[in-house]
């Protein structure tokens, strides 16, 4: 079954506590192996062939650190998309093994959601909570031997509340979820009569960032104004007439309470001004939009955070008169997602656009209180 864990939370989840922020993780879908199983009114279901899946895509996370430092003291399960690869498909065997199986039973296009209460985390990471599945949408198919199929869609089924206790280790600015699940979902087929439960058991392994880069100008979101892509690898924003791009990158704690974030940019004209900035959303919802001879990566609410000159083409911010950039961006105590990008002048008028200017890649930074 491959996850795709996506934000639902206003429909499937507890409402945030004033302290608590909403973090994303991917599964990583090699290792989140899972099987599945179950009962019925006509006999055992079995695989067909097999009852191995797979979790694939992301997870939203609700977070409450410690006042001053990272460590997490408390989370819960917000929502999800949960997206079943390869679809399941199992069979109810003859008691005559060498006659077709008494029915096929086919679960098609599975989505979940996970939510759970708030649960505290202990010092090692390790942390029990109950977790819900809720199906987003699916169809079961159910085909008794020698009778037609039919369906019976899945969306809104609920499976049973279970116990499941898991980590999550914070380390500088990632996180990393393993979280063994086994629970069930009750089914009835209207049509044939037939009832039944299936039971899915495997670990959830998911990691996440705080800090993380994003909206390169690589061509893989929007293109360059003038094809001038940067190398995939770079990692950076659009080229500029140095033969390379703007690059931002952030480190440090993303902590309001205790803020140590550093942006670093470089890549750009040796002597060029620097326009730091920060918004509350992606622009294009992070693919970019074309600008200057760039891509802008940052929308929403803009705060500008400071104008610096570059030395060598590079420049950080704090830096200087300029405190933390907490402060600076207004990032409210209780923490919060924002979004940064630099804005500096490229003044070879012979290069790409008219207007002598372009953009850094964007980084987003989830604030912990």
């Amino acid at each position: 079954m491959r996850v795709l864990l996506a934000p639902f939370a206003l429909l499937l989840a507890a409402p945030l506590t004033l302290s608590q922020v909403p973090v994303t993780l991917r599964a990583n879908q090699a290792q989140s192996d899972f099987t599945w199983g179950g009962t019925s009114s006509l006999g055992p279901i079995q695989g067909n062939p097999s009852n191995a899946f797979e979790l694939a895509g992301v997870c939203e996370l609700g977070l409450i650190n410690l006042p001053g430092i990272t460590t997490l003291s408390d989370t819960q399960f917000l929502s999800g998309d949960l997206l079943a690869v390869p679809d399941l498909h199992g069979k109810i065997p003859n008691v005559l093994s060498f006659l077709p199986p008494l029915a096929t039973i086919d679960v098609l296009g599975l989505r979940l959601s996970p939510s759970s209460p708030l649960a505290p985390v202990a010092a090692n990471g390790t942390f029990t909570t109950t977790v819900t599945l809720t199906a987003l949408s699916g169809t079961l198919v159910v085909t008794p031997l020698g009778q037609a199929a039919t369906t019976t869609p899945l969306a809104g089924t609920v499976s049973q509340p279970t116990l499941a206790t898991g980590t999550l280790l914070s380390s500088a600015n990632n996180l990393s979820l393993n979280l063994p699940v086994n629970t069930s979902f009750a089914f009835a087929d209207p049509a044939t009569g037939a009832t039944g439960t299936i039971t899915v058991t495997g670990t959830l392994i998911a990691t996440g960032k705080l800090i993380e880069a994003f909206g390169f100008g690589d061509g893989s979101g929007t293109a360059c104004p003038c094809a001038n892509n940067s190398p995939a690898a770079a990692q950076s924003g659009c080229l500029n007439s140095t033969g390379v791009g703007g690059k931002l990158v952030g480190s440090g704690v993303a902590s309001v309470s205790a803020d140590s974030l550093l942006l670093s940019g470089s890549g750009m004209p040796a002597t060029s001004t620097v326009l730091y900035f920060q918004g509350t959303l992606p622009a294009n919802n992070g693919l970019g939009v074309v600008v200057g001879d760039g891509l802008r990566t940052v929308g929403g609410q803009i705060v500008r955070l400071a104008t610096l000159a570059n030395s060598g083409g590079a420049s950080t911010l704090p830096s200087g008169a300029f405190g933390a950039i907490s402060a600076l961006g207004a990032v409210p105590a209780t923490g919060g997602t924002r979004y940064y990008t630099a804005w500096y002048r490229n003044p070879d008028p012979a290069f790409c656009t008219a207007e002598p200017y372009n953009f850094t890649n964007g980084v987003k930074v989830v604030w912990l209180p």
